[in-house]
């Protein structure tokens, strides 16, 4: 399941940053990968959208990279 999460999250960044790579699953969106807060909305947007969740903006800094994103959705399915 975290697997089929994992690459659901990977192919939403990649819509919305395409030249980026992300190296590692631990790789910090904003500090290691530059990612703005416009793109980072619109991504958590996607992530909303097809999860039906609500991340809170106050909820960003626990979802900082891919892996932690990857829980977070877990969690809040179950």
């Amino acid at each position: 399941m975290k697997n089929i999460i994992i690459n659901s999250i990977l192919t939403h960044f990649r819509d919305v940053k395409p030249k980026l790579e992300i190296d590692s699953n631990d790789s910090n969106f904003k500090e290691e990968l530059g990612v703005d807060s416009l793109d980072m909305a619109e991504f958590v947007a996607r992530i909303e959208q097809e999860y039906r969740i609500e991340i809170p903006d106050t909820d960003w800094s626990q979802i900082a990279t891919v892996n932690l994103m990857a829980e977070y959705i877990h969690n809040a399915n179950h």
